[in-house]
């Protein structure tokens, strides 16, 4: 096996494979190293939310409606079933006028890059998803939301890679990044080095571990998420549905009074998957590196689901696990070249957001290390906002 490459991205998840995808696609010699197996981080602990309503107005908003245009044809070209679901609808319905006016501010915002995103009466919410809670106020609605499984996506985005020529690498971690007058030269791993010009490290909640590795600060810490899986039930639901908290959290903390609900981050994030099981999740929790689930977290999560989602009380849950959401001070991943280190790039921090914005960012970043360029303006995401 050449120990020589034009590329070498670190991280096997949903953002390292398409990277890794993209590039080769556009004709680059590209080695994978991943420490455990694909998917074992964030791609393989989380929703398939492929939404614009969960997205921060702005330069996030704008990413995402170039991100989810490329889903169309996503799966025809990675030759796959990805299990899209394209226009299921996505809902955020809230429990009283104080939600109510706080949404309708985010979604004055969102509606700015003329997306379909609108404030629907609980009366018509209940049209669009029966089984609601009756008493609830009313609902955030964005009827071209979509839902994909983000464990069949990464996949894709491997095998695909791997038609056009990527070396993919699992269970091999990268112990030390070679660098010589500020320029990266290669990676060390346990038995091997292996030498590219151009390093990606596209490795979520772990960036800032191989940031330290060629003297950066990168500022990506890990949230935790934590989910559960209820049995295979008939139809349920068609959309994916959060609780307002969900964006007044992620975007508007300072109007959550309640300390308790922001330390442990409690909103609700609920989807039907393709064998009919339930997937309820949200939690966003500062807790390091722990991986574990907490009784509390669970304990709310149903009792949040139970609220929205009466019928719930009676299914059998059968499993619970927990992943990261890698965080970024402003809300915004980093992507690209960091001024400090030629050759050195960043595609990290999309925290809840990577799976929607996964194909835009692999395509981006190919176009960058390939061409020198981009054909979409990715200044707002730039690394070196940050003091690295």
């Amino acid at each position: 096996m050449s120990n020589k490459y034009d590329v070498i991205v670190i991280g096997g998840g949903i953002i390292g494979s398409s990277v890794t995808y993209y590039l080769s696609k556009l004709g680059n010699k590209v080695l994978q190293v991943e420490k455990e197996d694909i998917t074992r981080g964030s791609a393989g602990a989380t929703d398939g939310v492929v939404g614009y309503h969960t997205k921060k107005p702005g330069a996030q908003m704008d990413l995402a409606v170039q991100s989810i245009s490329l889903f169309d044809t996503l799966s025809e070209e990675l030759g796959e079933d990805i299990e899209y679901k394209r226009h299921c609808g996505g809902m955020q319905p809230v429990e009283d006028k104080e939600q109510w006016d706080i949404l309708s501010k985010i979604v004055e915002e969102q509606r700015k890059s003329d997306v379909d995103i609108e404030m629907i009466s609980i009366e018509k919410a209940l049209e669009i998803e029966p089984e609601l809670n009756p008493n609830l106020y009313g609902a955030l609605y964005s009827k071209t939301g979509g839902k994909i499984n983000p464990i069949k996506l990464t996949y894709a985005f491997n095998h695909a890679a791997k038609r056009f020529g990527a070396k993919v690498l699992l269970h091999t971690e990268v112990k030390d990044i070679i660098v010589e007058n500020d320029a990266v030269k290669g990676v060390k791993t346990e038995a091997q080095v292996f030498y590219a010009a151009k390093i990606i490290n596209a490795c979520g909640s772990y960036a800032a571990k191989i940031g330290e590795m060629v003297g950066l600060n990168i500022p990506i810490k890990p949230r935790r998420g934590q989910l559960m899986i209820s049995e295979p039930i008939g139809h349920f639901m068609d959309g994916t549905v959060q609780c307002a908290r969900y964006n007044i959290i992620k975007f508007k903390p300072d109007s959550v009074k309640d300390k308790n609900v922001l330390k442990l981050g409690s909103s609700l994030s609920i989807e039907q998957t393709e064998e009919g099981t339930l997937v309820i999740g949200g939690t966003r929790e500062f807790v390091g590196f722990d991986k574990e689930n907490t009784l509390t977290a669970l304990e709310v999560m149903l009792k949040r689901a139970i609220e929205f989602f009466p019928a719930i009380k009676d299914l059998n849950f059968i499993r619970a696990f927990a992943g990261f959401r890698p965080y970024t001070p402003d809300g915004l991943p980093l992507m690209g070249e960091v001024d400090k280190i030629k050759g050195f790039y960043i595609a990290a921090g999309h925290e809840g957001d990577g799976i929607a914005l996964a194909p835009i960012t692999g395509k981006l970043l190919a176009e960058l290390i390939t061409y020198g360029k981009t054909s979409y303006n990715i200044d707002d995401f730039n690394p070196n906002r940050f003091e690295l």
